[in-house]
C-alpha cells in the first residue's frame, strides 16, 4: 500500500510539473524506445504533441460530454442521443424520486466516472452522491489540459441496454479528416472487457499488441453502414477524433467523442499500428 501511495503521489506530481517528463516516461515504457514530440511522426506521438503543446483546448467543448449533444444535434444526429433526464452541478440537486428505473449518471469531464443504475430500489443514494462529490472534485487531468476547461456538471442519461448482455458492445471509431479508417471493438464490458480492431469491411484487424489479441468472433452490427455514415459526419473537419457509438439492433447511440484516448499512450495498439495511423492524421 505504501509503494502503490508513492507511486500515485510521484505519478501526480511528475504529471502536473512536468508533464513533458511524464508523457516520455510512459510512451517509452509502453512502446520501448524514446519518442519524439517535436517531430512527431506516430498517432501516439502527434496527440501527445498536441497535448503538451495545448492545442487540444480548442476542442474542449467537443469532449464535454454535455455541451457535445449540442454538436451532435447541428450536424443533424439528435436522433442519436441518449435521453438526457437532468444536468446538476451538484448531486444535493438531484431529485431521484423523478428519474426512471434505470438510468446512467456521469461527470461531464471524466473517463470511467459512471454510474450505472439498473434498479432505483436498490441504488444506494448516499453512496452515489458521495461518489459523484469526488469526481466532481477531482483534478487529475494535468496533461490532458482540455478537459480542466469544462465546467463539472453532472448528467443523467438513459441506460443503453445490450443486444444480449447487460452493457451494449462498443463501437469506437477512429476517425481522420471525417473518414472512418477502422473500428475499436470493446465487448464483455461487465466483466474483463475485450478489444478487437476491425476494418470497414468487418474483416480483423493485426492492430493489437499480444496482451490484447484474442480469439473471440466478433458478430457484425447490425448497422454498420450507419455507423459508419454517422461518424463520417461527425469527424468532418478534424484531422484526428474517436467516434463512440453503440448499436442495440434497433437503434443506434452516441457515446462520445474522444481525441485523447488514454492520453495518447493507447498502449493497446501496436507499434506498427500507431505508425499507419500517424501517416493519416
Amino acid at each position: 500500500m505504501k509503494n502503490l501511495t508513492f507511486r500515485s503521489v510521484l505519478v501526480s506530481l511528475l504529471s502536473r510539473n512536468y508533464p513533458r517528463t511524464y508523457m516520455t516516461i510512459s510512451y517509452i515504457y509502453n512502446r520501448r524506445r524514446v519518442p519524439s514530440f517535436t517531430r512527431p511522426k506516430d498517432l501516439s506521438e502527434k496527440i501527445i504533441a498536441r497535448m503538451l503543446s495545448r492545442e487540444m483546448e480548442q476542442y474542449s467543448h467537443l469532449a464535454d460530454k454535455y455541451k457535445v449533444r449540442k454538436f451532435v444535434e447541428e450536424k443533424g444526429l439528435g436522433h442519436l442521443l441518449p435521453k438526457l433526464f437532468g444536468v446538476w452541478t451538484d448531486p444535493s440537486e438531484i431529485d431521484f424520486n423523478m428519474l426512471p428505473d434505470k438510468f446512467v449518471l456521469k461527470t461531464n469531464n471524466g473517463c470511467g466516472y459512471n454510474i450505472f443504475c439498473l434498479d432505483k430500489n436498490k441504488l444506494d443514494v448516499t453512496a452515489a452522491c458521495s461518489q459523484l462529490r469526488k469526481w466532481l472534485r477531482s483534478d487529475y487531468n494535468h496533461v490532458e489540459t482540455h478537459y480542466k476547461l469544462i465546467e463539472p456538471r453532472i448528467i443523467c442519461e438513459e441506460f443503453i441496454p445490450g443486444d444480449r448482455a447487460v452493457f451494449p458492445v462498443d463501437y469506437k471509431f477512429m476517425c481522420f479528416h471525417g473518414e472512418p479508417h477502422c473500428i475499436l471493438v470493446c465487448t464483455n464490458r461487465a466483466e474483463n472487457v475485450k478489444l478487437t480492431t476491425m476494418d470497414l469491411e468487418w474483416t480483423r484487424l493485426d492492430y493489437l499488441t499480444s496482451a490484447y489479441t484474442h480469439d473471440t468472433v466478433i458478430e457484425k452490427p447490425r448497422n454498420l453502414e450507419s455507423m459508419i455514415a454517422y461518424a463520417s459526419r461527425l469527424s468532418e473537419g478534424l484531422d484526428f477524433v474517436r467516434v463512440d457509438l453503440y448499436d442495440v439492433g434497433e437503434k443506434v447511440y452516441f457515446g462520445e467523442l474522444t481525441f485523447t484516448p488514454q492520453k495518447g499512450i493507447m498502449s493497446y495498439f501496436s507499434n506498427r499500428a500507431i505508425r499507419i495511423m500517424g501517416g493519416l492524421m
